[in-house]
C-alpha cells in the first residue's frame, strides 16, 4: 500500500507512489504525501514526452492518503476518473485493493 500523486495522461496514470509510516500521522490521524502536484509536475514534464507544454491543472489528477483510524486508503480525485477501469489502473500504481480504498472526489482536483 502507498501514498502520493497522480494523474492520468494517454490512459495510464502517472505521478509518484511512495511508502509510509504509520509514525507520520498528523493530529488527526491523516497521512499525506510530502509531494505536491505542481512541484513533482516539473520532474516529470522532462520524463514523459509531450507534457512539455502542458500544466499540471490540465490533466485529471488525485492524491492518495492513509486514515489511520480507519485503516483505508483515501482517494481524492477528479469526477471524470470515477470509472472502474481508471479506479482499477489508480489501485495498480499504488498497490491498493478496493477493500481498503475509500473514493472521494474533490473539487481541488477539476480539470
Amino acid at each position: 500500500m502507498n501514498i502520493g500523486i497522480f494523474w492520468s495522461y494517454k490512459e495510464q496514470i502517472i505521478g509518484i507512489a511512495h511508502n509510509f509510516s504509520l509514525h507520520e500521522a498528523d493530529s488527526i490521524g491523516l497521512i499525506d504525501s510530502q509531494y505536491t502536484h505542481v512541484d513533482y509536475w516539473e520532474k516529470l514534464k522532462l520524463q514523459i514526452p509531450g507534457l512539455e507544454h502542458t500544466e499540471y491543472e490540465q490533466l485529471p489528477r488525485g492524491r492518495i492518503i492513509f486514515d489511520t483510524h480507519k485503516s483505508k486508503a483515501i482517494i481524492y480525485l477528479d469526477k471524470t476518473l470515477l470509472r472502474r477501469s481508471k479506479v482499477n489502473q489508480i489501485l495498480n500504481f499504488f498497490n491498493l485493493n478496493f477493500e481498503n480504498v475509500i473514493l472521494r472526489t474533490d473539487p481541488h482536483y477539476k480539470i
